[in-house]
């Protein structure tokens, strides 16, 4: 399966990709298949995570039906539907574009189709997926099933999945500086980026920050902690006990 993240690219060493895939050649016949690429390459697979999109409360998941077979001087409808095997709910975590604005345009092979991905609450807990379906209709088959039936991954060309997460996993360099990060939680993770306003994708991937610019920024964020306990404001984590950074700034 062919995973590819839209807004975070710094994701994708955390996603598994498959190989590289090529289109059928042209027939009599008009079929509709999905088109996701990124690089020339196709993926049957949208990943959205929310956590690194600051306070967003929705996003959009973009993509292609392309048409295989002869244009027409008419709008023709195709038939797109979510698969009941979904675990992601309509209208709570995804909105699908209505019915009527799902054609292929007139003297056109495609047509761009978006559909609106939600943030509520229980996916900072739980990662749920759109299985996305293209079946026959009057106007189209869809027997382009898949890209390169040869290929060792094959991607399908019918079927479409969107993972959707509000998930932020503990950093890789985190076990390493826990002298001076202390013990993980998302809570803190975030607040320590908003209040010393860093880039939280520098925690995961790229140019990480350093030993010790991750001290220096805990011993900052440790004295804001301890400023607002004097003041009466205690910062807590999510299960009650007092927030600190790890014991070389304390």
């Amino acid at each position: 399966m062919k995973i590819f993240p839209i807004y975070f690219l710094l994701l994708t060493a955390l996603v598994t990709g498959c190989a590289k895939s090529e289109l059928l050649h042209y027939t009599e016949e008009s079929n509709v298949f999905f088109s996701y690429t990124r690089f020339s390459t196709n993926y049957d697979t949208i990943m959205i995570n929310f956590a690194f999109q600051g306070n967003r409360t929705e996003d959009s998941a973009g993509f292609y039906v392309n048409l295989l077979g002869k244009v027409t001087p008419d709008n023709r409808l195709f038939n797109m539907t979510a698969d009941q095997s979904s675990t992601a709910v309509a209208d709570k975590h995804y909105r699908l574009p209505v019915n009527d604005s799902l054609f292929i345009p007139a003297n056109a092979n495609q047509k761009l189709v978006p559909v609106k991905i939600l943030r509520p609450a229980d996916l900072r807990e739980k990662t749920v997926s759109l299985f996305l379906k293209l079946s026959p209709n009057n106007n189209f088959q869809t027997n382009m099933s898949v890209f390169n039936a040869a290929a060792t991954d094959v991607i399908s060309a019918t079927n479409l999945e969107i993972i959707i997460q509000d998930i932020l996993p503990k950093p890789d360099l985190w076990d390493n500086n826990t002298s001076a990060l202390g013990a993980y939680s998302r809570k803190k993770l975030e607040l320590l980026v908003a209040n010393q306003s860093l880039l939280l994708a520098k925690f995961y991937t790229g140019t990480l920050y350093s030993t010790t610019q991750l001290t220096n920024y805990s011993r900052q964020f440790q004295t804001y902690l301890n400023n607002q306990k004097n003041a009466g404001k205690t910062i807590t984590e999510e299960d009650g006990t007092e927030m600190k950074m790890g014991s070389a700034v304390q």
